[in-house]
C-alpha cells in the first residue's frame, strides 16, 4: 500500500489517505465502507446492551409473582360411560361390563331417554331398565344415569325442547325414581346433558332451572338416597352456573359437572389451558360462595381418534387425568374424572354431532382395546378413590441433566397413606424435547415406581439417593408421560 496526498473537497485542507491504483492497489472509496461497518456493528452491540438493560429493568419492576395455591385435599374417583338404547341384547351389554371391570373402575355414567322409557303419555316401560340395572350389580357397577331426550308429544317435537308442561316431567323422573329405587347400585341421577349448548337443549337458562328444580324434587321423593348431578356443562360457563346458583336452586342438586373436550374439535385448543380466568375467577368462586360449594366433577374427558389416532389420544388421557387433579389453575377443586366412552359408536348409528364423536371410545365398536385403555387403567389404579392433596406442583424441582426441556409440564399430586403417610404421585412431559431429568422433592420418599404412559412400569428405586428426595435418570420421551410413584 502506499500513501498520496489528497485535498478534502470543500475544505482546502490536504489529508494523508491510502489510495490504490487499478489492479493492484486498494482504492481510496473503500475507508467509508469500513467505517459504516464499524457503526453498524457498534449500533448492533449498543443495541443489544440497551435489550438487555431494558429488560432488566423491567424484571426488577415487576411485582413478584403470586404464592401457589391453597391445596385442597379431598377424595377423588373416577368412571366411565357408554349409552345403550333400551331393548338392546344385555348379552352384549355385559361385553361392555367387562371392559368396564378391564378398565378397573366401579361407576358407570349412561343415559335414560324420556322417549325411550315414556314413548307415550303416562306409558311408562321400564321392565328392560330393571334388568339392566340387576345385571350392573353382578358386575359391581354402580349407575349414575343422566335424563335427556324429550319424547316428541311432551314437548314441540325435537328431542332437545323444554316440556311444555313440567307436570308431565315431574310425573316421568317420579316413575323412574320408584322404578330405580329397588337398585341399591343406581347412587345418581344427571338432570339432562349440556344444557349450556342450543344443540343438546334449546330452552332458556331459566327453563333448564325449572327442568332441575322439578326433576330434582320428584327423584327425591322417590328415590331417597340418590344424589341429583346438575346437567354437564360444555366447558366451565359462568352464565348457566350462575342461574342455578340464584335463589334457593343449588339445594336442588349436590354435584356440578363439567365437560372437557379438547385438542379435536375446531381450534384443537391444548389441553394445558382449559383452566382460564373464566375457571379462576368466576365459576369456581360462583360454585363456592354463591351455590354450597358443592363438589365439581369432569364426567366427560374424551378424545377423537379420527384424523388423529390412537397414540394421540394415548398422551391426551395421560396429561389429562394429572392436569384436571393437580394442575395450579384447577384451584384442587376437581373431584371426578370420567373417560368417555367404553367403545366407538355403531358405524351403521347415526351420531349427533360431527363424525369425531364416533370415535371417541377407549376401545373399537369390535371391543378391541385402543392405546389409551391401558393410560386410563393406570391411572384409575393410582386415583380411583384416594384420598388426595393437590395442587403441589410447587414442592418439586426439576433439572435436565442429559439435554434440555422445550415445552414441558409436570404435576406433583400427594396421595395420603393413612397414619401420617404421604406417598407422591408426579407426572412430567414435555411436548417438544427428549431428555433425561432430575426431580428433587419436598418430602423424602423410600421406593420409586415408574410408569410409562402404556400402563407398564419399573422399579426406580435404585435412581432414588440416601436421602430419598432426589430421583435421576428420569427418561422423558417427547409427547409421552412419565409417571413417578413415590411411596413414603
Amino acid at each position: 500500500m502506499r500513501e498520496e496526498t489528497r485535498t478534502e473537497e470543500g475544505s482546502g485542507k490536504e489529508a494523508l489517505l491510502p489510495v490504490t491504483s487499478i489492479g493492484e492497489h486498494k482504492t481510496w472509496e473503500d475507508v467509508p465502507m469500513k467505517v459504516s461497518l464499524v457503526r453498524f456493528v457498534f449500533c448492533i452491540v449498543f443495541c443489544a446492551f440497551m435489550v438487555v438493560a431494558l429488560n432488566a429493568l423491567v424484571e426488577a419492576g415487576k411485582p413478584p409473582p403470586p404464592p401457589p395455591p391453597t391445596p385442597i385435599t379431598r377424595t377423588v374417583s373416577m368412571s366411565t360411560r357408554e349409552d345403550w338404547d333400551k331393548g338392546d341384547d344385555l348379552n352384549d351389554v355385559a361385553l361392555d361390563f367387562a371392559l368396564v371391570n378391564d378398565l378397573g373402575v366401579d361407576e358407570l355414567i349412561m343415559s335414560i331417554g324420556w322417549d325411550d322409557y315414556e314413548p307415550t303419555q303416562g306409558n311408562y316401560d321400564f321392565v328392560w331398565l330393571g334388568q339392566f340395572a340387576s345385571l350392573a350389580a353382578t358386575y359391581g357397577i354402580k349407575l349414575r344415569p343422566y335424563i335427556c331426550y324429550t319424547p316428541e308429544w311432551a314437548g314441540n317435537g325435537d328431542w332437545n325442547s323444554p316440556p311444555t308442561d313440567y307436570n308431565e316431567w315431574n310425573d316421568f323422573c317420579s316413575a323412574l325414581g320408584t322404578a330405580l329405587s329397588g337398585h341399591a347400585n343406581v347412587v345418581s341421577y344427571e338432570i339432562w346433558n349440556e344444557w349450556n349448548d342450543e344443540q343438546w337443549w334449546a330452552g332458556t337458562y331459566s327453563e333448564y332451572v325449572d327442568l332441575l328444580e322439578v326433576g330434582s324434587a320428584a327423584l327425591k321423593a322417590a328415590d331417597t338416597d340418590a344424589d341429583i348431578v346438575m346437567g354437564g356443562l360444555t366447558y366451565a360457563h359462568w352464565e348457566p352456573i350462575d342461574a342455578c346458583t340464584q335463589g334457593t336452586v343449588e339445594q336442588a342438586y349436590e354435584i356440578v359437572a363439567v365437560h372437557c373436550y379438547r385438542e379435536w374439535y375446531g381450534k384443537r385448543d391444548p389441553l394445558e389451558g382449559f383452566f382460564d380466568a373464566q375457571w379462576t375467577d368466576w365459576f369456581v368462586p360462583t360454585v363456592n360462595n354463591n351455590g354450597e360449594g358443592e363438589p365439581i366433577w369432569f364426567n366427560e374427558v374424551g378424545f377423537s381418534t379420527l384424523d388423529r389416532g390412537e397414540a394421540a389420544q394415548r398422551f391426551y388421557f395421560a396429561r389429562a387425568v394429572p392436569y384436571l387433579f393437580g394442575d395450579d389453575l384447577s384451584l384442587g377443586e376437581v373431584d371426578h374424572f370420567d373417560a368417555y366412552e367404553i367403545k366407538d359408536v355403531d358405524p351403521n348409528d347415526p351420531v349427533i354431532g360431527p363424525e369425531d364423536i364416533r370415535y371417541l371410545g377407549l376401545c373399537n365398536f369390535d371391543r378391541t382395546e385402543k392405546l389409551a385403555f391401558d393410560t386410563v387403567a393406570m391411572w384409575v389404579g393410582l386415583m380411583d378413590d384416594e384420598t388426595i392433596t393437590s395442587p403441589k406442583n410447587d414442592e418439586v424441582s426439576l433439572e435436565a441433566t442429559s439435554g434440555r426441556f422445550g415445552d414441558n409440564y409436570h404435576y406433583l399430586i400427594y396421595r395420603d397413606e393413612g397414619g401420617g403417610a404421604t406417598s407422591q404421585v408426579l407426572t412430567i412431559y414435555d411436548k417438544r424435547n427428549s431428555l433425561t431429568c432430575e426431580a428433587t422433592l419436598t418430602i423424602a420418599g423410600s421406593t420409586v415406581t415408574l410408569w410409562n404412559q402404556d400402563g407398564t412400569s419399573q422399579d426406580w428405586t435404585s435412581h432414588l439417593d440416601v436421602t430419598g428426595l432426589i430421583i435421576s435418570d428420569i427418561p422423558i420421551v417427547a409427547n409421552e408421560a412419565t409417571i413417578l410413584e413415590i411411596m413414603p
